[in-house]
């Protein structure tokens, strides 16, 4: 059948007359808040941490290879990468949909017509035309049918409807992506906490074990000084019970890293295994690559943004699509083939049959489905583009609360130098007075304890640092590629 370009124009502009009068709208594009030009307190800077790659923020080589193999063997990451997966597959559906689809098929049949039926008469009579050949009769007991041949189906995309709906999976799959370095991003994050956490807890055992030792010297001198009349069993006592309380932290802080250390062979989906690590870490070597840039850098950087906003393009996607089902379609099938009721006939080329078909039909009495649609999608559209607003506020303010706390805690870090220097010196001042007789054996105990207490909250306050630059990091947008 020859269709003919003016009858389909034709067609379409009279079923559009007939439902293009109640198509609705599609809702403006919404635009985000314009971000501020700078963060507060700090110059706007075009270079940010987030364009480094992680092995240039993390330069110690354990830890390096420790994030390569959470990369490998996270099972979380596994699962991200299989959604991904989906989300491809679905968009190479979405790209057969703007193709003919073409199928390929074989059938015959026997039918046995009825002697007053239509084509029982019709077959009946043929037979006995003078107009056919032999090999045209038609065996009128059990009418057989042979078809070998390909059909073909097609809708002609004429208002965008498809190449919306692939858009929209494109944009998921894109979407799926920044998923996907998001939870990268939380990984290399968890795992380098983690890694340093490990690193300042092996210190914390040095530096209880150092101060055991001293207490056990303090511990000698007091029991000798016992025995010549100069200390009580009270001060003995309180030596000794100074002493246990260290060692028993020091326990606990094993534990800390046994804890620390299935963690990360958590990560890593394994049961078993050593976390080789340094026995230091340089906050200052750090420091100076942590570089702010300008909040709307963000936009680009931070996989959780990027994530939305190619959702938020996805929905208005969808919304074009639906919008687009309320004006005609037009279908097109065809079908090349092979038919005959002889078997002997079935390849013979006078067997070949065609057919071109093309239709155009247009929604009438189901236009309330798709306007409930419609109305669905613009309200997915504007949950979208809250959620993005969301994220990028959110993500503002966590950089905000990031650099102060860094700021903050780089005073307290300052400030807790100088505390374990003055107690040093505190120390060895008490120890000597103790030994002439012009302190008690109390003082050394405080002072003590003050001494570990300091030397382990400036070492934390060092721990606090590295987390800080750490999250910092993620949260401008780094520590995925």
């Amino acid at each position: 059948m020859h269709i003919k370009t003016k009858y389909i124009l034709a067609g379409t502009l009279s079923l559009g007359v007939l439902s293009g009068c109640k198509i609705p709208q599609n809702i403006p594009v919404q635009q985000a808040q314009t971000m501020p030009a700078a963060y507060p307190q700090h110059t706007a800077d075009t270079i940010t941490v987030a364009q480094l790659k992680i092995n240039d923020f993390f330069t110690d080589i354990h830890l390096q290879q420790l994030i390569r193999a959470v990369w490998d063997h996270n099972l979380d990451h596994r699962i991200a990468a299989h959604q991904l997966d989906i989300a491809q597959a679905y968009l190479k559906a979405r790209k057969g949909a703007l193709l003919p689809a073409v199928q390929a098929g074989v059938r015959s049949s026997g039918t046995r017509y009825g002697k007053y039926t239509m084509e029982g008469v019709g077959n009946f009579d043929t037979n006995l035309s003078p107009n056919i050949e032999d090999g045209q009769r038609i065996n009128t007991t059990v009418s057989p049918d042979f078809w070998l041949g390909l059909n073909a189906t097609w809708e002609v995309d004429l208002w965008g409807k498809l190449a919306q709906m692939k858009k929209a999976a494109q944009l998921r799959v894109l979407s799926s992506e920044q998923g996907r370095a998001l939870l990268r991003s939380a990984l290399t994050t968890q795992t380098a906490a983690l890694y340093y956490e490990l690193v300042t807890l092996d210190i914390e055992v040095d530096i209880l074990q150092e101060n055991i030792v001293l207490q056990q010297k303090a511990l000698e001198v007091v029991e000798v000084q016992k025995e010549v009349g100069r200390a009580t069993e009270l001060a003995v006592q309180q030596f000794k019970a100074q002493l246990l309380n260290t060692e028993a932290t020091l326990f606990e802080v094993k534990q800390q890293i046994r804890a620390a250390e299935n963690q990360l062979n958590l990560l890593q989906g394994r049961y078993e295994g050593t976390i080789a690590r340094s026995h230091s870490f340089d906050v200052k070597g750090l420091s100076h690559l942590v570089k702010l840039g300008q909040p709307n850098q963000l936009l680009t950087y931070r996989p959780d943004i990027m994530s939305d906003y190619y959702e938020l393009e996805a929905t208005h996607a969808d919304a074009k699509a639906i919008r687009a089902a309320f004006f005609p379609t037009l279908q097109v099938s065809a079908y090349l083939g092979l038919n005959s009721f002889n078997p002997e006939k079935v390849f013979n080329p006078a067997s070949l049959i065609a057919q071109l078909l093309g239709g155009l039909t247009a929604p009438v009495f189901g236009q309330h489905q798709l306007r409930t649609g419609f109305k669905v999608a613009q309200s997915q559209q504007e949950i979208a583009f809250l959620r993005y607003q969301q994220t990028v506020n959110r993500a503002f303010q966590e950089v905000k609360t990031l650099v102060s706390e860094m700021d903050n805690n780089q005073k307290v870090l300052d400030l807790k130098k100088l505390e374990t220097e003055a107690l040093s010196r505190s120390v060895d001042i008490a120890n000597e007075m103790y030994v002439a007789a012009y302190a008690n054996y109390l003082e050394i105990i405080a002072v003590q304890k003050s001494k570990l207490a300091a030397d382990l909250d400036r070492l934390r306050a060092r721990r606090n640092q590295m987390q800080i630059m750490i999250q910092l990091y993620k949260a401008l947008g780094g520590g995925w590629s």
